[in-house]
């Protein structure tokens, strides 16, 4: 998707709109170069193509920012904080109720059980006879 034509011109509009500044430092009160578009929510959390390519390509889910703040950035989404880990956790379960919640229904016998990699952030344990939606 990084490849696309449609991101090429994704970052230009960004660029364009920071007049090459990071957004982050300027609203801060300096001037400083931005370097790299950062996309706020993260186009590979989508749960469906259609969605990933809107994460990817809006210029309103993107940012310009210089190499200190898109490193923060990162380290933020990273973060390993007890909230943080719990909202990631909540997150994921709410994209897997929506994806569940579509034509395509539960398999039988399951009571709403959840992905393993969510499981802890749930009462009830996670079984395997559930269609997971792709990551």
């Amino acid at each position: 998707m990084l490849n696309d034509r449609r991101w090429i011109d994704t970052k230009r509009v960004v660029w364009q709109r920071a007049d090459g500044l990071c957004e982050w430092c300027r609203r801060d009160g300096k001037i400083t170069a931005g370097v790299d578009c950062h996309h706020i929510i993260p186009f590979e959390s989508a749960t469906t193509q259609a969605e990933m390519e809107r994460l990817c390509y809006s210029v309103d889910n993107c940012v310009l920012l210089c190499v200190p703040h898109h490193q923060q950035a990162h380290r933020e989404l990273a973060s390993k904080t007890k909230a943080k880990v719990k909202e990631r956790r909540e997150q994921r379960f709410a994209r897997w109720v929506d994806a569940m919640s579509g034509d395509r229904p539960l398999a039988d016998g399951c009571q709403g059980s959840v992905p393993d990699d969510i499981a802890g952030s749930v009462e009830g344990e996670p079984t395997d006879d559930i269609e997971r939606p792709p990551r």
